[in-house]
């Protein structure tokens, strides 16, 4: 069984605009299209892999009214749900696209709740307690207000010292701590800032650079963006580019895109099939999901569609662009 950790979920609320006008003293703008949904890095992944029928528990901290509807969304979805309930509203995050302009979406986040400490000790018992009942652990997305920095680095830490593999998708100052901990993979979340530990990502070279930094924790597996339709995987022994065909791409919606990268990588990792085949599968599913308005395609053959065109290569030393 698959476990999915989301500290700091949200409702997430995407419009689709023509326009934005100046009218008077507003900018306003009228939806043609809306799309609500329970979200969260880590919930979007369960989502991912409940529709390709990985039975999976989603762990978290929620409160209120939108707190219930996230847990109401997550159990018609079939997920199974241990969250930790806390006594503020979760968040709601926005994202507008406009008419042209889906690939570079406005978005929206709250920071979150602010959560006591006896909601975090209460969340690590019953984290502690899962651990006995699955196989592989995913930690995604941002920290709320109270909870640790170093929160990541703990959770890892307990997993690997079960050997339940571990695998990380997040940003900013919340990278070095996670990485630390050696997960089994890890995906540094770009989208804020090309930066990684310090590291500016200007070029394949300096990818690799920050990957092999990485590695030297101990992580197995380093997954690092360079844009929408590309990918390079650091491993241990080797490097994989990895690249998708842009120009086939529709695109309609990337909310969630990543998400669905790593429920690609982590369902494909469960069939038995190698690291660098797994994201390949996973950058499909990522990709597959850009060509539909809702969250996550749920249509296989998009995904196969997308996966007969994405190029797996393996990186030759030197051959790095600078």
């Amino acid at each position: 069984m698959i476990l999915t950790v989301t500290l700091n979920p949200a409702y997430d609320l995407i419009y689709w605009v023509k326009e934005i006008e100046q009218r008077g003293e507003t900018q306003l703008s009228r939806a043609h299209r809306t799309h609500a949904s329970a979200g969260g890095k880590g919930i979007n992944v369960s989502i991912y892999l409940a529709s390709v029928g990985i039975e999976n528990v989603a762990m978290g901290l929620i409160g209120g009214h939108t707190g219930r509807t996230i847990k109401r969304s997550l159990r018609d979805e079939g997920i199974i749900t241990n969250l930790t309930w806390i006594d503020e509203e979760t968040r709601s995050n926005v994202a507008i696209l406009k008419k042209g302009q889906e690939d570079n979406p406005i978005e929206v986040n709250s920071k979150g709740p602010e959560i006591p400490k006896r909601a975090v000790d209460q969340f690590l018992e019953q984290y502690d307690t899962m651990l006995h009942r699955v196989s592989c652990v995913v930690l995604s997305g941002s920290l709320p207000p109270g909870v640790p920095q170093e929160m990541y680095q703990k959770l890892v830490k307990m997993a690997k010292d079960r050997n339940i593999r571990t695998i990380v998708n997040t940003g900013g100052k919340y990278v070095g701590p996670a990485a630390k901990a050696g997960p089994f993979l890890i995906k540094p979340d770009i989208r804020e800032r090309k930066e990684v530990m310090g590291e500016k990502l200007t070029d394949s070279q300096s990818i690799i650079d920050v990957g092999n930094k990485i590695l030297d924790f101990g992580t197995q597996h380093v997954l690092l963006s360079h844009g929408l339709t590309g990918d390079i995987l650091v491993s241990q022994d080797k490097n994989w580019n990895l690249e998708a065909n842009r120009e086939q791409l529709e695109i309609k919606n990337r909310v969630g895109a990543g998400d669905c990268l790593i429920g690609g990588i982590v369902h494909q990792l469960e069939e038995g099939k190698s690291v660098p085949e797994a994201v390949k599968y996973g950058l499909a599913a990522g990709m597959a999901s850009v060509q539909v308005y809702h969250k996550i395609s749920r249509d296989v053959s998009l995904v196969q569609a997308q996966l007969n065109q994405i190029s797996l290569k393996e990186m030759e030393e030197g051959s790095y662009e600078s």
